[in-house]
């Protein structure tokens, strides 16, 4: 098929130009899609050549004034930046310098001297007591015992080894740590939990890697031998800077740790001394009383310490120690808290404190000087009860109003019962003072008996009803008749409603149980007169068996110096003095504490505790067990001490006099009558006694000698009484209670356990 040509005149050709796209002639056809571009923004007329070199000139002055302008402000900003770095590391060094100056001359210096001034205020007050301890000495070697001096260094060396007092002495210091080295043991125990044991075990183990590294050392040192050109063999040619030299040495190391260790510890934190982490460091110095020449001691150190710290706030404040002001403000609560424990979630409701600095010494003292005895007064309920037993408490009331307390170490299912009754000056303290197995309560209750501790009236909390006009009148009839009466009938109650309770009774039946009763001097002349009084009226005693030791009654014999004392005063004041409500006792907290004192001074040296038994063997007729027990005894008890009336002083005197063991003698026949319905005292005698008594007497007995306690038995044997007697070797009159022997105490429980 052939292609037709269009004529030369029809076709159209495309038409160009440089601002626009060809453009086609051609009308579009109807229906054809038509693709139309964007046609470009017009330009300005182009400026002619002068306007454009203006332009040009114009710009170039711009830029000139711009340039010289930033040239002239960079060298001025630089400069000035430039001083004020200067300045600013001027400034850090001069503060660093102040700094390491107060540090140097406040904790350094003043540090040191307090330190020395401590030291040399408690060597002196050891010399002081060391003499003073030598005076009585050198008397109670002379008068009373010529090889005591001897043997008070025998006991010392055996106690600090063969190598003598001054050689213990400094090994003892070496071992120990010093006020200020402890702060670093506590802190290291705070942190870590770790008791002494283990700090000893952490230095161990660093003596150990240090040994180890030693050899190391030794090569470092050998391949830093200068050489002759200066450089040091085996280190790089690159040499440190003079800064990172310093560093890097030794010294500065050392000082560096020494400095913080200081800044640390001496800035304590308040929550750590709150935390009390004391107690793992120091609770070998926790006593429970302190002696007037530890009061002496430790409060010389407080003083001193306040001192120095006063003249350390002082030279603070003159070297211009912005510090000062920092710790002031947050220990009232400004600032930023220290960081530690005080931030946890526990500690956000408490007051935050700043760190306060305080005295190693002062810390250690204040620390040892912590006791943790309570109130200090007694209380037997507390002493059975740390000893691990159990314990009740019971008030009974007497006929004539009179309120006692009466404890129990109870074992309700058990069927032998005893009562333990005290002495004169002497409560129920006394039967559990020693604290363990071996005082005489805590055998019997181990042995299997419900024990029960009387006291009598005059002891503490000394309480009565409102029918006692006078508190402090009464005599040993009163002790036997109303007090141990009340005793007896509270424990038969007690042993009564228990059985009924077993048996699911509510009418009290009669217990099948065997009361047993234990007096001890004044006890035991009230046992006798309860004994006797229950006879007379025709009552019920409920007794099985009574163990007297060493009681009072009769004392024909010549009585010791300090009873002798009280009947020259009791003839010549004596109507006087028991016309008087009063109670001789240590009144007041003051006294007390005084007394408790002394007695722990006394205890604490060997001279003095040699003078003291020597004067306790003078006023109780050469009885030595006041002198061994006394002093360390009335420690914890002289708080409450027990107290006694004129009526018992009075009615001793009556009993020495008639060397008769007499009722009290009211003075005149009628009220003598009234009483006894007799003109005249009955005697406390006893025929056909049906309760088994056992006599108990010590040899070196001053109070209530051996002969008095046989002479009572030989006459009761004599009335067919059953009685037995029993003397025992080296024992005094407090013997019985607060150091007793095994043998004694087993003596004593087989004749409990008797049926």
């Amino acid at each position: 098929m052939a292609t037709a040509e269009l004529p030369a005149a029809e076709v159209s050709p495309r038409k160009f130009s440089l601002n626009s796209h060809p453009v086609d002639d051609d009308p579009v056809p109807a229906g054809a899609r038509v693709l139309r571009f964007a046609e470009p923004a017009t330009e300005k007329p182009a400026k002619t050549t002068k306007e454009s070199q203006s332009s040009r000139k114009k710009k170039g002055k711009r830029t000139t004034r711009k340039r010289s302008r930033r040239g002239a402000t960079t060298p001025v900003l630089a400069l000035l930046m430039g001083v004020l770095s200067v300045y600013a590391r001027v400034l850090s060094l001069f503060s660093s310098l102040h700094q390491m100056c107060v540090y140097l001359v406040v904790d350094v210096l003043i540090g040191v001297a307090e330190e020395i001034a401590k030291c040399s205020s408690r060597e002196t007050l050891r010399q002081v007591l060391r003499f003073a301890n030598s005076i009585p000495a050198f008397f109670v070697s002379l008068v009373d015992d010529k090889f005591f001096w001897r043997k008070m260094r025998r006991a010392y060396n055996k106690g600090y080894g063969a190598e003598g007092a001054w050689t213990q002495f400094w090994e003892q210091s070496m071992e120990r740590s010093s006020s200020f080295n402890a702060l670093f043991e506590l802190d290291e125990t705070a942190k870590g939990g770790q008791g002494a044991r283990e700090v000893r075990k952490g230095e161990g183990r660093k003596r150990e890697r240090r040994k180890k590294r030693s050899g190391s050392k030794q090569e470092a040192e050998l391949k830093s031998i200068p050489e002759a050109n200066g450089r040091t063999r085996g280190s790089s040619s690159s040499s440190p800077g003079v800064r990172r030299r310093l560093r890097s040495s030794r010294a500065y190391r050392l000082l560096r740790s020494s400095v913080d260790s200081a800044k640390a510890f001496l800035r304590v934190p308040s929550d750590r001394a709150r935390g009390n982490p004391d107690r793992v460091l120091f609770q070998k110095l926790d006593v429970g009383a302190s002696g007037f020449l530890d009061d002496v001691a430790v409060n010389t150190q407080i003083a001193i310490d306040r001192y120095f710290s006063f003249l350390k706030g002082l030279t603070r404040v003159l070297m211009l120690d912005a510090s000062l002001l920092t710790d002031a403000l947050r220990s009232q609560g400004w600032g930023k808290p220290a960081t530690g424990s005080r931030g946890s979630p526990r500690d956000a409701g408490k007051k935050t404190q700043g760190n306060i600095r305080r005295s190693p010494s002062l810390m250690v003292l204040k620390a040892s000087m912590k006791g943790e005895t309570g109130s200090g007064e007694l209380s037997v309920s507390d002493a059975i009860a740390e000893a691990g037993y159990p314990v009740q408490k019971l008030e009974v009331e007497t006929e004539d109003g009179y309120l006692l307390d009466l404890y129990r170490i109870p074992r309700p299912e058990s069927k032998e019962v005893v009562v333990f009754q005290h002495g004169m000056m002497d409560s129920a303290y006394g039967w559990v003072l020693k604290g363990d197995e071996s005082a005489i309560a805590f055998a019997a209750y181990d042995r299997g008996f419900d024990v029960f501790l009387a006291n009598f009236r005059g002891t503490p909390p000394r309480r009565c009803t409102e029918r006692v006009k006078t508190f402090w009148s009464f005599t040993f009839n009163e002790l036997g008749k109303y007090d141990m009466r009340a005793v007896m009938e509270k424990i038969h109650e007690v042993k009564t409603t228990e059985a009924a309770e077993v048996v699911g009774s509510e009418v009290p039946a009669d217990a099948d149980y065997k009361l047993r009763a234990v007096g001890h001097s004044l006890g035991g002349a009230g046992l006798l007169i309860y004994l006797f009084d229950c006879i007379l009226r025709g009552r019920d005693h409920h007794l099985h068996r009574m163990v007297l030791l060493s009681p009072a009654g009769r004392h024909e014999y010549d009585p010791p110096l300090l009873a002798q004392i009280l009947c020259l005063m009791d003839r010549v004041v004596g109507p006087f003095l028991n016309r008087l409500n009063f109670g001789m006792t240590v009144y007041g907290s003051v006294l007390r504490v005084g007394a408790q004192k002394m007695a722990v001074d006394v205890s604490s040296l060997p001279g003095l505790k040699g003078l003291f038994d020597i004067l306790c063997r003078i006023f109780f007729g050469g009885d030595r067990s006041f002198g061994d027990v006394l002093a360390p005894y009335w420690t914890p008890y002289i708080q409450s001490m027990p107290g006694l009336c004129w009526g018992i002083v009075r009615h001793g005197h009556q009993i020495v006099n008639a060397r008769r063991f007499l009722l009290y003698d009211y003075g005149t026949r009628a009220k003598n009558f009234e009483h006894y319905g007799q003109g005249s005292p009955p005697e406390v005698a006893f025929e056909g006694l049906d309760v088994p008594i056992d006599f108990v007497a010590g040899r070196d007995d001053g109070v209530v000698p051996a002969k008095c306690v046989r002479l009572q038995y030989e006459e009761m044997r004599k009335m067919g009484n059953p009685v037995t007697f029993e003397e025992f070797r080296n024992f005094g009159h407090l013997n019985f209670i607060h150091q007793p022997s095994e043998e004694f105490t087993s003596y004593l429980l087989s004749r409990l356990s008797l049926p």
